[in-house]
């Protein structure tokens, strides 16, 4: 699977008006997108070593939680607030925040730390929403939206983060292997691949 290095935050938004302001809204969002993103001094270096496995908690985590939101909505009789995946989320969950609330950002960390702990924040308050309405099988829609907003929120907070410094990747979707791939070998009507 390829890295999609050009994922851009305002591509994630569901609500295609908004995809205007692509930045995230930080008073120091374009001061290091500029010139300074491509410097990072010993420290900040030492930052980005740091918090990277904390960053991959939390993408993992946030992937769990969403994938659990889709067996919930497909009506999986499995999906309860008790489900290993949850568990397992909850506990990157407190390693990954242990690890980010320790790290000391550097001035030019201290966009993508805050995007990390906005990040955390929002899996949080999905956990916890998820705790309180998982407990039905079956769920409808109305009772997985609670659940789906702050993992959306947290899901851009990380994606932000990703863009804020480099090492941080997010994968994006498209370039899945059950996605339709782009320049891919057209075939003809009988199955076979088109000379």
């Amino acid at each position: 699977m390829a890295l999609d290095h050009s994922l851009r935050p305002d591509q994630l938004l569901l609500d295609p008006g908004r995809s205007e302001a692509a930045a995230c809204g930080c008073e120091d969002h374009e001061r290091f997108a500029g010139e300074l993103a491509e410097t990072l001094d010993e420290r900040t270096i030492r930052y980005v070593l740091e918090t990277r496995p904390h960053f991959e908690d939390l993408r993992q985590a946030i992937g769990q939680v969403a994938g659990m939101l889709v067996l919930a909505a497909a009506g999986a009789k499995t999906v309860t607030q008790d489900h290993p995946l949850f568990t397992t989320a909850r506990e990157a969950l407190r390693s990954a925040a242990d690890g980010i609330r320790a790290a000391q950002p550097t001035l030019r960390a201290t966009h993508h730390h805050r995007h990390l702990m906005d990040a955390m924040e929002g899996l949080r308050a999905a956990l916890r929403q998820a705790q309180e309405d998982m407990h039905l099988h079956g769920m409808e829609r109305e009772r997985i939206e609670p659940v789906l907003a702050p993992l959306n929120a947290a899901y851009r907070h990380l994606s932000w983060a990703a863009k804020a410094l480099p090492g941080f990747e997010v994968l994006s979707f498209d370039q899945a292997c059950c996605a339709p791939q782009q320049g891919a070998t057209q075939h003809s009507q009988t199955g076979r691949k088109a000379s």
